[in-house]
């Protein structure tokens, strides 16, 4: 018992330095949530083998903190299921008619039946029984896929409320009737000016704030002209203080046209900056400006609770499609693997 504690210690020691390492080195990546549940899970081992010298209070305890996260664990599971086939069947409507769109929620959906089912049907033969185990394996698969999307999500904001920069990058969201600012897109507004406000305090000098967004067909201005006026109407922000990045119409966009906006303002070929978006938004546009080779980091404004769990749910689907080759071939091999097991308890007596 005690080799085992030692060893559990060790991983939990061996985890949190990668945490730091990954905090230190390149926060934009879902290693800093994986890291961080491999530390919060061992740490969880260590907590229980000690108990388990105390005896029979410290095991009740524990076994009664694992069951609850258990069923918190299958029951957020269906909801997400749920969840990421409607908003996946939403995107698909409105942005993009393909098929491979709707692998994703027709996949979730059948994960989703299949754990219902599963959950009412008693004594089922022993081929559909190899099928819903292959349904719990790909749910918990994809329940730790957005476990950590979450974790890191949340650390990758906290850990960036700290950071400076000479630049900030406010990106863009569509316009309402076509000219005015809206709540969500205020509040990534205010979050920068707030910070700008907070450095001029400290150091006597306003950070450049490039407002990034281009003019869609329906809106009557661009929307960086559109965010440049509130912040400076609104929050008092210096004009002389900001810039325009009007061309942009994605954040791939709002990323490449702002960097290139600050390097030909400092002459720096690979400028570093600091971007400002909702906070359901944050590290996945982090994902994405890493992806694009951009020196950037994020923070996030203010959203409303009640808006925070669906939005969560869109972009953890759009993070799972930026590698659905990834998870589409775990998921075949997962079926696969499972109906030819299937296939054989027919012939097994």
């Amino acid at each position: 018992m005690v080799p085992l504690t030692l060893l559990s210690v060790l991983i939990t020691v061996l985890a949190g330095y990668m945490i730091w390492r990954n905090v230190k080195n390149e926060p934009r990546s879902m290693w800093l949530g994986t890291w961080t549940l491999v530390f919060l899970f061992f740490l969880l081992i260590s907590i229980m083998l000690v108990a388990s010298f105390v005896g029979g209070p410290g095991l009740l305890v524990m076994a009664g903190v694992v069951l609850m996260i258990i069923a918190i664990f299958v029951i957020a599971s269906i909801v997400i299921d749920l969840g990421v086939v409607y908003y996946s069947w939403q995107i698909w409507r409105k942005e993009s008619h393909t098929l491979a769109n709707l692998l994703l929620p027709l996949l979730f959906l059948a994960l989703a039946v299949f754990n219902i089912v599963d959950g009412i049907m008693d004594n089922a033969p022993a081929w559909l029984d190899t099928l819903f185990t292959a349904a719990r394996v790909m749910t918990l698969y994809f329940m730790v896929v957005f476990t950590i999307f979450l974790v890191s999500s949340i650390i990758y904001g906290w850990v960036m409320k700290k950071r400076e920069s000479d630049y900030y990058v406010v990106l863009g969201a569509g316009l309402i009737d076509g000219h005015k600012v809206g709540k969500l897109l205020a509040n990534r507004i205010q979050a920068a000016t707030d910070a700008g406000k907070r450095r001029f305090e400290k150091d006597g000098k306003y950070p450049v704030i490039v407002f990034s967004g281009g003019q869609g067909g329906d809106e009557k201005i661009s929307e960086a002209q559109a965010m440049r006026d509130y912040a400076v109407e609104t929050f008092g922000y210096p004009a002389e203080q900001t810039r325009l990045e009007d061309q942009s119409r994605t954040t791939r966009e709002n990323m490449r046209f702002s960097r290139d906006l600050i390097s030909k303002e400092t002459g720096v070929v690979e400028p570093s900056f600091e971007f400002f978006t909702s906070e359901y938004h944050v590290f996945r546009a982090g994902l994405q400006a890493r992806e694009f080779g951009i020196e950037a980091q994020g923070r996030g404004g203010k959203t409303p609770f009640y808006y925070r769990i669906p939005a969560f749910i869109r972009e953890y689907i759009a993070v799972l499609n930026m590698h659905c080759r990834l998870h589409i071939a775990i998921s075949a091999l997962v079926l696969g693997v499972s109906i030819i097991l299937s296939i054989a308890t027919l012939f097994v007596k």
